[in-house]
């Protein structure tokens, strides 16, 4: 029997490089650079990929965590914590259906969000990320967002929904906004340059 892929990442991961580089995304030093360097924060990485984001997090001294759905990107993820010696908790799971029995101090996702099914599972996705992050925790998620300009790039995965503008940013009016950005970027990830617009949401739980 013919195992189910639920996404291409899981034949984009398989090689020895790593898809998106080992340089750890910019969201990562933008919430470094407010984090308080003498606590041992909790951190979750919703969608980690092959683990550069949070084997950065892990080398600033931080405990981590980070689910995937892709088996090889949780390979990778733990075969590069183990060259950088950075201890983490990675493992597979499906953002559609995982749960949290933890609170954390930082929850944050980039380029995973679009998986949600529908607005059920997005219901379900932001109250449980929310009631699970610490008062005075940060939570970053960016989402792409539809627009009838840009073409969908040439790797879009199969199973990913497209955001309206401002659906994000609705999700928080009871929180401190750090930064509400909508950005339209070019992007080479699969080798042919392409238009993204994204939405981008950076806020903190004050109680």
């Amino acid at each position: 029997m013919t195992k189910e892929v639920k996404t291409n990442y899981e034949k984009w991961y398989e090689g020895d490089d790593y898809y998106w580089g080992l340089e750890p995304a910019e969201l990562c030093k933008e919430i470094a650079a407010i984090l308080p360097k003498d606590k041992k924060l909790k951190i979750l990485d919703i969608g980690c990929g092959e683990g550069k984001d949070i084997i950065y997090f892990g080398k600033l001294g931080y405990e981590v965590s980070g689910f995937d759905i892709t088996e090889n990107g949780i390979r990778k993820t733990k075969a590069l914590a183990l060259r950088e010696g950075v201890e983490i908790n990675a493992y597979i799971d499906d953002v559609n259906t995982f749960e949290l029995n933890d609170n954390y101090d930082v929850i944050y996702s980039t380029g995973t969000i679009q998986y949600l099914d529908d607005d059920d599972k997005k219901d379900r996705f932001f109250e449980m990320v929310k009631s699970h992050t610490n008062v005075g925790g940060i939570n970053w998620f960016n989402v792409f967002v539809d627009k009838p300009f840009i073409p969908l790039p040439p790797d879009w995965d199969k199973t990913e929904k497209m955001w309206m503008s401002g659906d994000l940013f609705s999700r928080y009016p009871d929180w401190k906004f750090l930064r509400v950005d909508e950005e339209i970027f070019e992007c080479h990830s699969s080798g042919v340059p392409h238009l993204h617009c994204m939405d981008v949401l950076f806020a903190k739980k004050m109680k």
